[in-house]
């Protein structure tokens, strides 16, 4: 948690609703242009924009069940077939994060072992592994954000966390 001048924390459940927020505005992107999935990509090692989504809702699910103590779902069997799909985990996965954070019976830095597809094994205390679950998504929406734009589908929608409470004036 980080602390402001009056003592407030900023809160898991804060990023948590920035990611949400994100994830909802792209499966409404993917919905409305499914074609989109097929696009090519060379983020990660996803060879089209469907593949980007799995491996980031792969990430967020994979990280939530190993804070919840459940194994694992193998990364071949999370779908990248459609929105609602690939969306689905993602929902999952924050059902499962929510749960963690209403218990809070743990100590956060706890460190906890994990293997990753492409860097090996590592130790991360339970507090980084939940930021990162929820923070890894932003960066490759980020990414994806000018990807599909550069292959002629702007996506129309502003991803900035300063937006979440922000009013025009």
């Amino acid at each position: 948690m980080t602390r402001d001048n009056n003592g407030s924390a900023i809160q898991a459940e804060e990023l948590m609703a920035w990611n949400d927020h994100s994830a909802r505005q792209w499966r409404d992107f993917v919905n409305a242009n499914p074609s989109v999935l097929t696009v090519p990509c060379d983020i990660y090692r996803a060879r089209t924009v469907g593949e980007l989504l799995r491996h980031i809702v792969a990430v967020e699910l994979r990280f939530a069940e190993r804070l919840t103590g459940v194994p694992p779902t193998d990364y071949a069997a999370i779908p990248n077939g459609s929105a609602e799909e690939i969306f689905g985990i993602h929902d999952r996965a924050l059902d499962l994060l929510r749960g963690l954070l209403a218990r809070n019976d743990f100590d956060w830095r706890e460190k906890l072992e994990f293997p990753t597809l492409t860097a090996g094994n590592w130790r991360a205390s339970r507090r980084t592994i939940l930021f990162h679950a929820l923070l890894h998504a932003i960066r490759h929406y980020a990414q994806l954000s000018t990807l599909v734009r550069q292959a002629g589908f702007p996506t129309g929608f502003v991803a900035d966390y300063l937006l979440m409470d922000a009013e025009r004036v």
